[in-house]
Parts: structure tokens; C-alpha cells; sequence
């Protein structure tokens, strides 16, 4: 490591490690020119410096609106601009402009999905810069659509195609981040039009409530938050069992494929298999910590009984 990691960049290089994606070094980043999506830039070409990165911008095609034109234009400028000043190889700028005039929200974001998914190969990873902010906003708006329990869970970190790094992160803290490393980005105008939902509801919803209760954006927000991890943890979680054991032994691919989060919920189901239902947070802890070593075999004593892992096994004996 040649620089000095931030604190910020160190939570997005544990991420990367908590979802087994440190090893992957094919990368598209979606980047609009907007705050968010030039620090996502910029923290991926320091924390991923020999990976093979595709800066994907979507330019929204004409308006009619000159100053949202002349936005669009320029956002695309500098985001080019910025990938062509790196002169890096292993960076490349790729671009679409829609044809058609996108009158909604929605028919923006669809068209912007398609084009990602357009460039996407089977080894590569989409990143976003969808922030914690982001996150609350959308939370609401499924909520306020209707949506159920699957809809409001799927916004997460990490899904199988889409990164979402900043997902826990606030714009103030991306904001922070821009200017302590002197990021240039473009302001979207329509951000500030109150006839989009979204907007509203960050411009006039949200600080309406801070200004009647402060501290009122924030509260929800963790509340929220909080709701989302409990419905996860609540959610259907199936142990997958080595097929030849007799003693109800864990995979031991299976559980190394998971998340560092998915890891801990699994070895607490599988103490609760065992009938064991009294232990803490730490005591999982300290249990994933000695599963996650290399050696083919290992044993140890936690809870007062013995672990016994193979190659291919979790033993509780």
C-alpha cells in the first residue's frame, strides 16, 4: 500500500472483503459526474490501483429544458475528461445517450439499468454510488408505493451483480471526502424540482420534519435501518449440511461462500441445531474468527464443547 488509507476508505475495503469481492479486479462503475459517483471513482482507482475498470456513463439524451441539456453535456464532458487525464489502460470510458426524450424517474432509471447491464460480462461487478440518504429515500418511496417486505429489502449492499458500497454512508461524509481530496463534480439542476417524488421528498419532506423535530431525518433513518436488519436476520436462512455426514455437520464450502454478517447468522443457527441457545454476540465472533484460517484441520473449545472442521466439514462434538 504505497498511500495512506482514509477511514472512509477502509470501510469500503473491508466491504470488499466481507462480500469476497478483494480478489475481483473487473469493475464497472456507473458514474453520473455527480458527487456520489465521482468519490466511487476515485476510492475504487486507489483501494483497486491493477484492476480493469469500466467507467460507464449514461447520457439521458435531450430534454428540451437548455439548462438540463447543458448539464447533461457537461457532466459527460468531465466525467470523459477524467477518465482520459488518468491515462490508465486498465481504465476505460464507455458512454450512451439515449434517442428519446425519458419524461420520468422511472423510464431514466430503467434506461440506465439496461445500458449497465448491456456492458456487463460474467466476471465483471457494477458498482454504485447509492448512499445511505439514497437508501432512506428509497425505503419511503417503496413504502409509500406499496411495496412489501421483498421491496424493501432488495436495496442492499451487495446482491450478487450489484456493489453498493456507500450504502451506509452519508453524503455529508462523501462530501467531506470530496473535498479533502479536491474531487471537481457536476450538480444535477433537477435535484431542486419538487415535481419529481424523489426530490420532494428530500427537499421539502425530510427537511420539513427536521425543522419540526431535529434531529428527525436521522432518527427515522436509523430506525429504519434498524427494521431492515431484523426483517434480514428474520428471513427464511437455510444451513447447508455436508450430504455424508451422520452428525449434522456444516458444509464447509458452503460456509466460506458466505458474507462475514451471513457467516455469523449461520453458526448461530447452528448452535440453536445443536440445542445450544445461550451464548453472545462475541462468542460468535471469536468462533468465525478461528474458522476463518486456511488450515485444512482445526480444533478448538468454545461454549464447552469441541469443534471439529476438515477439509470438508463443521463438527460440533
Amino acid at each position: 500500500m504505497s498511500e495512506v488509507w482514509t477511514a472512509l476508505e477502509h470501510q469500503i475495503w473491508k466491504l470488499l472483503k466481507e462480500y469476497n469481492l478483494e480478489a475481483k479486479d473487473e469493475f464497472i462503475l456507473a458514474v453520473s459526474g455527480g458527487l456520489d459517483s465521482m468519490v466511487l471513482l476515485s476510492v475504487f482507482l486507489k483501494l483497486k490501483p491493477q484492476a480493469k475498470i469500466t467507467v460507464a456513463h449514461y447520457h439521458h439524451g435531450n430534454s428540451g429544458d437548455k439548462i438540463q441539456d447543458e448539464y447533461r453535456n457537461r457532466a459527460l464532458a468531465v466525467v470523459k475528461e477524467k477518465v482520459l487525464c488518468l491515462g490508465k489502460v486498465d481504465v476505460k470510458f464507455c458512454s450512451e445517450k439515449s434517442s428519446i426524450n425519458l419524461t420520468s424517474e422511472e423510464l431514466m432509471r430503467n434506461s440506465r439499468w439496461s445500458y449497465l447491464r448491456s456492458l456487463k460480462t460474467s466476471s465483471e461487478v457494477i458498482a454504485t454510488a447509492h448512499h445511505l440518504d439514497d437508501r432512506l429515500e428509497t425505503i419511503l418511496l417503496k413504502m409509500i408505493r406499496g411495496a412489501g417486505i421483498d421491496g424493501i429489502l432488495s436495496f442492499k449492499v451487495w446482491n450478487q451483480e450489484i456493489f453498493r458500497p456507500f450504502l451506509n454512508i452519508s453524503k455529508v461524509d462523501l462530501l467531506k471526502y470530496a473535498e479533502d481530496h479536491k474531487i471537481t463534480w457536476v450538480e444535477d439542476p433537477s435535484n431542486d424540482e419538487e415535481h419529481y417524488l424523489r426530490n420532494w421528498l428530500r427537499e421539502k419532506w425530510l427537511k420539513d420534519l427536521d425543522q419540526k423535530l431535529s434531529q428527525g431525518s436521522t432518527n427515522l433513518a436509523k430506525s429504519l435501518m434498524r427494521i431492515v436488519s431484523e426483517l434480514n436476520e428474520s428471513q427464511v436462512f437455510e444451513l447447508i449440511f455436508y450430504p455424508e455426514s451422520e452428525s449434522m455437520a456444516l458444509s464447509r464450502g458452503w460456509y466460506e461462500s458466505l458474507s462475514k454478517s451471513d457467516q455469523l447468522r449461520s453458526l448461530a443457527l447452528f448452535l440453536k441445531k445443536h440445542q445450544i441457545f445461550s451464548f453472545t454476540s462475541g462468542q460468535l465472533e471469536e468462533i468465525r474468527k478461528r474458522l476463518d484460517k486456511n488450515q485444512k484441520d482445526i480444533t478448538f473449545e468454545i461454549l464447552s464443547r469441541k469443534w471439529v472442521i476438515n477439509a470438508s466439514q463443521i463438527m460440533l462434538q
